[in-house]
């Protein structure tokens, strides 16, 4: 019996750590972009707590003998206010030709009262006081309220490269309660699944 047990606990672990997360892919690039080894993790959040929690969360999911992570909360500490333009000048300086970006600006709101009709999943370029957004992943459209259940959380997600060209572009659903580590371990493990998948990443 206790032979047995060892052998079930690992089991048992990886059904623990299985995400709750879906990730529906709306757009990859055509042509060949063969995966790089560096890779700039980007939580799109004026909320610091919130970006530095689900970044440093989401490096140890990426992370590998063949991925080095770099988190934009260490690397560019007030992005925010440079917006996308400042990442870009970042990343082609320091030879960084991935990042993803994940828009969890409203990580705190309630799934069930998506943002208001205009805006999209992922605007980074937007100042304070300006509900326009500049920049936006490829997927373009807002849920009706009806068509969100309660307990799911959806979230733009791109990768690009250095030059802001998208690699690809999605949304991740997550069927999360409202703790913000267990969505980024949700979000990240989809996504690692889904960009390896394509070859985009290591």
């Amino acid at each position: 019996m206790r032979l047995r047990l060892r052998h079930l606990l690992p089991i048992l672990f990886l059904a623990g750590c299985a995400s709750t997360t879906q990730v529906a892919t709306r757009f990859t690039a055509e042509g060949v972009h063969p995966p790089q080894d560096t890779l700039l993790l980007v939580a799109h959040t004026p909320e610091g707590n919130i970006r530095e929690t689900w970044e440093l969360t989401c490096r140890e999911i990426f992370s590998s003998s063949s991925l080095t992570i770099l988190l934009s909360h260490q690397e560019l500490p007030l992005w925010y206010e440079g917006g996308k333009e400042r990442i870009l000048d970042w990343a082609q300086d320091n030879d960084v030709q991935r990042i993803l970006v994940v828009e969890l600006t409203h990580l705190l709101i309630d799934a069930a009262a998506p943002p208001a009709a205009g805006n999209q999943l992922n605007p980074m370029d937007q100042t304070a006081g300006d509900t326009k957004p500049t920049w936006q992943v490829g997927i373009g459209g807002d849920l009706a309220k009806e068509d969100i259940p309660d307990a799911l959380r959806q979230h733009g997600a791109e990768l690009i490269n250095a030059e802001g060209k998208p690699l690809w572009t999605g949304i991740a659903t997550t069927h999360e309660a409202s703790n913000s580590v267990a969505i980024a371990k949700s979000q990240c493990s989809a996504l690692r699944k889904t960009l390896r998948d394509q070859n985009l990443i290591p």
